[in-house]
């Protein structure tokens, strides 16, 4: 998305826009950060048990 104030036609315009209520309120992105490496370790292991799954079921 384009920032309208750096166009031309608006560059007069003062930027006033706030922040979401949101991002007030959420100000510690922390243990979203640690739910993402969980998530991420986790999806890693079961595919790793899939792919071990599948490599031994296809050598009968």
């Amino acid at each position: 998305m384009e920032n309208k104030y750096n166009t031309p036609e608006n560059s007069d315009h003062k930027q006033e826009e706030k922040l979401p209520e949101v991002a007030v309120e959420e100000k510690d992105d922390l243990p979203a950060g640690k739910n993402i490496k969980r998530t991420l370790i986790i999806a890693v292991c079961l595919l790793i048990v899939f792919y071990i799954i599948y490599y031994f079921m296809s050598e009968k």
